[in-house]
């Protein structure tokens, strides 16, 4: 089993007029970021538990 496929992170896009819609367009952007973490945290994860159970097995077979 592998570890999930890495996709890009989108960015939104901005273009704001007033405070508000900066404020808006900051939470956009705080909500992408956190999509983009969450997704490489799932892979690095993913990654590690792969990298144990390789080491496990190679010891197991010394």
């Amino acid at each position: 089993m592998g570890c999930p496929a890495v996709t890009s992170c989108p960015i939104p896009a901005s273009s704001p007029v007033t405070n508000g819609d900066l404020s808006s367009d900051v939470r956009n952007l705080e909500a992408a970021l956190t999509a983009c973490g969450l997704q490489v945290e799932a892979v690095r994860q993913c990654q590690e538990e792969h990298r144990v159970k390789t080491r496990t097995a190679t010891k197991s077979l010394n």
